[in-house]
C-alpha cells in the first residue's frame, strides 16, 4: 500500500481516538482529553525521533530533529497548563506553559527555516506573494473580528496571547504551503501537506480557544481541545510518511556514500540544478582555500569557474540534463580559489539518478599545464623552424627542377641511355622532394594561431572538394556517394584537406574497376561522427595505428606515389578540432575512416 494511504489511515485512527471521549461522561471526558492533549505530542515526539534515527536522509535530518522538539515542548506545555488550577478552574494562559508553547513554535519555525535556504533561489514570486497576501488577510480579519467583538477586553492577556499564537500558526501555514507547492515532486511532499493541515488546525484551535475563554464557555474536552489534539496528531502521519523501506535503504546507502565522499582522494562537491554547493569534502576545501561553512548553501559553483569557461561548460551540462543522460562528462576549465589565483582543472560531472543533484570531481592540472605551456612553446618553435626550413628549401628545389628540365629538353640527344635514365631519376627525385616540402609546410600550418572557425555546410564543402579533384575522379571511373551532411563549427580549409585526402586515398589505393567512395555521418548527443568508406585494397589490422605517422607508406611509392604525409596531416587537423580519428579495415575488404567533430567546439580551449 502506498505511503500516503498508510499515513491517512493512521490519521483516521488518531481522529477516532481523539473523538472517543466525546461519548463519555463529563468527568471522564475531561480526564481523557487532558491525557490525550498531553500524550499525543509526546507520542509524536517519540515516533519522529525513531523516524529521524532510522529513515531520514542527511539533508532532512536537521529539519526533523528540530521539528520533533516542538512537539516535546508543546507536550510539556499542555502538562504544565493542565496541572495548574486557579479557583478550581484551569486558567487560559500561564507564564510557565506559555514559555514552552513559544519554545515549541520557535523550534518548528526554525526547523522549517532550515529547508528554506535549499530552494530559495527557485521560489516562484507569484505563488509566494499570493500566499503572503492570503496569510496577511486571514491575520487582519482575525484581529478585526476580535477587536470588534471584544473591544472592551482587547487589552487583556487572553486577546493578546491569542493574537500572538494566531500569527505563529499562520507562519507555519505559510511556510509549509510554500514547501508543498515548490517541492511537489519531492519525497517530503506528504510531510509538508500534513504540517500544513496541522498549522490550520492549530490556528482554528487557538482562535476558538480564545473566543471560548472570552465568552467564559470553555470547559476541558470542548471544541478547542479537539482541534488541539487533531493539530498535534497531524505530525504523526507526517513523520510516518517518511518511514519507508526505500527511505531506510537510501539512508544506509547515503551514509556509506557520505563516508566515501569525505574520504575520496580527489576534491569533490555536490551541486544542485542552480549549481549551489550542497556538499564539499576536505580535499576540495583545501584546494580552493575555503571553509566548509563559507560554501554550503551559500556559494554557487559556477561563480568559481573562469568566465570564458563558464558558458561552454554549463551549456554542455544543460544539454546533458535535457537529454536525461547519466553518462558523466569531463571538461577542462580554469577555476579561481579564494585568493583569486587561477587553477587549471579537469572537471568530471556525474549525475545522480532520480534527482537534480550533480557530483563534481576536480583534478588539479596546474602543474601539468605549466609543463604543457613549456612543451607547447617548444613545439611552436619546432613548427616555426619546420615552416622556415621548408619554405627556404622551395627556392633551391625549384632551381634544381628547372635546371634538370632544361638539361632533359636541350641535351637529351647528347646523353646516352644511362645518362638519360639518371636525369629522369633526378627529375623524379626533385618532384618527390618538392612534394615532401609542400606536405611539411601544410603540416606546419595546421594549428597555427589566428585561424578563423565558422559554421560550414558539409554538403557544400564536399561539392567543392569534388570540383577540385573532378579530373582525377573521372580518370579512375570513381563513384562518390554522399548522404545529407550537417553543419558544424570548423576551419573550412583544413576540413577540405581532410575530405580531399581521404577521398583521394580511397580512389588511389583501390584495384576495383569502379572505385566507390561513401560519405556519411552519425548524429550523437554532443558530437558528429563522420565516415569515409571505400571498396579498396584494405589495410592489415597491425598497421591501423602506423598509417597516421608522418611519411609512413605501406604500399610501394613507385606504384602508388605520394609521400606518406597525408594521413598525418588529417589526424593533426582532427586533433585541432578536439576530435578523434580511427580506421576500420581488413585487407582486401575496403577501408572506413571515422572521425568526430564536437557540436559545441569553439576553436580555443
Amino acid at each position: 500500500m502506498e505511503n500516503k494511504y498508510l499515513s491517512a489511515i493512521a490519521m483516521i485512527i488518531l481522529a477516532a481516538l481523539i473523538l472517543f471521549p466525546q461519548i463519555l461522561s463529563q468527568d471522564n471526558k475531561e480526564y481523557y482529553t487532558q491525557l490525550l492533549v498531553f500524550i499525543i505530542p509526546i507520542i509524536g515526539f517519540i515516533i519522529g525521533y525513531i523516524v529521524q534515527l532510522k529513515f531520514v536522509s542527511h539533508r532532512l535530518r536537521l529539519t526533523l530533529g528540530i521539528m520533533i522538539l516542538s512537539l516535546l515542548c508543546w507536550g510539556i506545555a499542555e502538562y504544565v497548563l493542565g496541572t495548574v488550577e486557579v479557583n478550581n478552574t484551569i486558567p487560559s494562559f500561564t507564564l510557565e506553559s506559555d514559555v514552552f508553547y513559544i519554545l515549541g513554535y520557535i523550534a518548528i519555525l526554525f526547523a522549517l527555516g532550515t529547508r528554506y535556504k535549499n530552494f530559495k533561489n527557485n521560489l516562484n514570486i507569484t505563488y509566494t506573494s499570493l500566499f503572503m497576501f492570503l496569510v496577511a488577510i486571514v491575520a487582519i480579519f482575525s484581529g478585526i473580528f476580535l477587536y470588534s467583538r471584544y473591544y472592551n477586553q482587547f487589552g487583556s492577556d487572553i486577546v493578546q496571547m491569542t493574537l500572538l499564537y494566531l500569527v505563529l500558526d499562520l507562519l507555519i501555514v505559510f511556510l509549509s504551503l510554500l514547501y508543498l507547492v515548490h517541492e511537489k515532486r519531492s519525497k517530503e511532499n506528504l510531510l509538508w501537506a500534513w504540517i500544513l493541515l496541522g498549522g490550520i488546525l492549530l490556528f482554528v484551535a487557538d482562535f476558538v480557544y480564545g473566543i471560548y475563554f472570552l465568552d467564559q464557555e470553555y470547559v476541558v474536552g470542548s471544541l478547542p481541545d479537539i482541534f488541539y489534539c487533531l493539530g498535534y496528531a497531524t505530525f504523526i502521519p507526517g513523520f510516518l510518511s517518511l518511514a519507508t523501506a526505500q527511505s531506510a535503504s537510501f539512508k544506509d546507502v547515503e551514509e556509506r556514500y557520505f563516508s566515501l565522499f569525505n574520504h575520496t582522494g580527489a576534491p569533490t562537491i555536490m551541486i544542485d540544478r542552480d549549481t549551489t554547493i550542497l556538499l564539499t569534502n576536505p580535499q576540495f576545501n583545501e584546494l580552493l582555500g575555503y571553509e566548509k561553512e563559507e560554501l554550503i548553501n551559500k556559494m554557487k559553483w559556477s561563480r568559481m569557474i573562469d568566465s570564458k569557461d563558464r558558458k561552454p561548460t554549463f551549456l554542455m551540462l544543460s544539454r546533458m540534463r535535457n537529454v536525461k543522460t547519466l553518462k558523466p562528462f569531463t571538461r577542462e576549465a580554469q577555476v579561481h580559489n579564494k585568493n583569486g589565483e587561477t587553477l587549471y582543472t579537469s572537471l568530471t560531472f556525474s549525475f545522480i539518478p532520480n534527482s537534480e543533484f550533480i557530483v563534481v570531481t576536480i583534478f588539479d592540472l596546474t602543474e601539468r599545464k605549466k609543463l604543457e605551456v613549456e612543451l607547447k612553446k617548444i613545439n611552436e618553435d619546432l613548427q616555426n623552424f619546420t615552416f622556415t626550413v621548408s619554405h627556404d628549401l622551395k627556392e633551391p628545389l625549384r632551381n634544381v627542377s628547372s635546371l634538370a628540365t632544361y638539361l632533359k629538353r636541350d641535351y637529351s640527344k647528347s646523353l646516352d641511355k644511362d645518362g638519360l635514365e639518371f636525369l629522369n631519376m633526378l627529375v623524379a627525385s626533385v618532384s618527390t622532394m618538392s612534394q615532401l616540402v609542400d606536405d611539411l609546410l601544410t603540416l606546419s600550418r595546421v594549428g597555427r594561431k589566428n585561424v578563423d572557425f565558422s559554421f560550414v555546410d558539409f554538403n557544400e564543402l564536399i561539392n567543392e572538394v569534388v570540383k577540385d579533384i573532378d579530373k582525377y575522379i573521372k580518370e579512375r571511373n570513381a563513384v562518390l556517394k554522399c548522404s545529407n551532411l550537417p553543419k558544424a563549427l570548423v576551419q573550412k580549409t583544413w576540413m577540405k584537406q581532410v575530405f580531399q585526402n581521404l577521398i583521394q586515398n580511397g580512389i588511389k589505393f583501390n584495384d576495383s574497376p569502379t572505385p566507390t567512395i561513401e560519405i556519411g555521418y552519425t548524429n550523437h548527443n554532443f558530437y558528429y561522427e563522420f565516415y569515409v568508406k571505400d571498396n579498396g585494397i584494405g589495410i592489415p589490422k597491425e598497421y591501423h595505428d602506423r598509417i597516421f605517422k608522418l611519411f609512413e607508406q605501406l604500399q610501394p611509392r613507385e606504384e602508388y606515389g605520394g609521400t606518406g604525409a597525408g594521413l598525418a596531416i588529417v589526424r593533426k587537423i582532427i586533433n585541432e578540432h578536439k576530435g578523434d580519428i580511427w580506421v576500420e579495415s581488413e585487407e582486401g575488404k575496403g577501408t572506413t575512416f571515422y572521425f568526430t567533430i564536437e557540436k559545441f567546439f569553439i576553436g580555443e580551449d
